[in-house]
């Protein structure tokens, strides 16, 4: 594995990260991890991409190795992160390819901070449906995250074993790391609280403000439905959108081939 493993601290946090050794001088690219997932989630896709950029895998505040208070934890919070890294790492106009939780703070980044990044790729971002509105309620929120407890007391054999009954057809390179990083991320995280603020962002607003290169990946059952979809793509000039059939929310591990297809080119497109 030709990654080498680092800090950056920041005036709260350190953030742990990974970084291919032969990335100097090629375009940088920030892949950013699903919630209660980490940095090492990434290797696969991580390993195919060196080659072309500059690969960077963050851990975010209160996952992984990455040491910092998670009381305001939010989106805002984790978009402002994403942004030290970039100023920290002195990274010019990075491409931000992100996973739900890692989708939507790109898409804050962006927004933000339009001269910063060269485009963004949005792997199933939540953007939460108000048909839904049973994902919000304070209840379902506390089992969600009772369960998550529940399964990061668990040795590491068995979460992985848990996995692979499942069968969701994933490659082993992907359910050691996955497996792994449900034990790792701060429980604080999974607060009712916590969640419900993380939620409450208000995404419309930020895909409105999103002038750079866009692509937008879901699923057939993914977090974003078609009707989600149609409204995301027309916020933003310069999104394309592409459905990838028979995978779930975690698009790229469910249809690997397909999913790094597609964003491969986009990348290539806009590099």
């Amino acid at each position: 594995m030709n990654f080498r493993h680092d800090y950056l601290v920041t005036d709260d946090l350190k953030i742990f990260y990974h970084r291919h050794i032969d990335g100097g001088g090629k375009t940088p690219l920030l892949l950013l991890h699903g919630y209660t997932d980490n940095g090492r989630c990434w290797q696969r896709a991580a390993n195919d991409l060196a080659d072309q950029y500059d690969v960077i895998m963050p851990d975010a505040r209160g996952h992984g190795r990455t040491q910092g208070a998670v009381q305001k934890f939010s989106y805002q919070q984790l978009a402002q992160d994403v942004q030290a890294v970039i100023e920290g790492m002195g990274l010019e106009r990075p491409f931000l390819f992100g996973h739900s939780m890692g989708a939507l703070t790109a898409l804050i980044v962006a927004a933000n901070e339009p001269d910063q990044v060269r485009g963004i790729v949005l792997e199933d971002p939540p953007f939460i449906d108000e048909s839904r509105p049973n994902f919000l309620k304070k209840k379902f929120m506390q089992k969600a995250a009772a369960d998550s407890r529940a399964f990061q007391k668990q040795p590491l054999s068995e979460r992985i074993a848990v996995c692979r009954a499942n069968d969701p057809g994933w490659v082993e390179a992907e359910v050691i790391p996955w497996a792994e990083s449900k034990g790792e991320y701060n429980p604080e995280i999974l607060d009712a609280a916590v969640r419900v603020r993380m939620h409450q962002v208000r995404w419309r607003e930020a895909a409105a403000q999103v002038k750079c290169p866009a692509l937008l990946v879901t699923a057939e059952r993914g977090i974003v439905t078609p009707e989600i979809a149609a409204e995301a793509i027309g916020l933003m000039p310069n999104c394309e959108l592409i459905q990838i059939p028979a995978a779930g929310h975690c698009i790229h591990r469910d249809a690997y081939a397909p999913t790094m297809q597609v964003v491969t080119r986009f990348l290539d497109k806009h590099r």
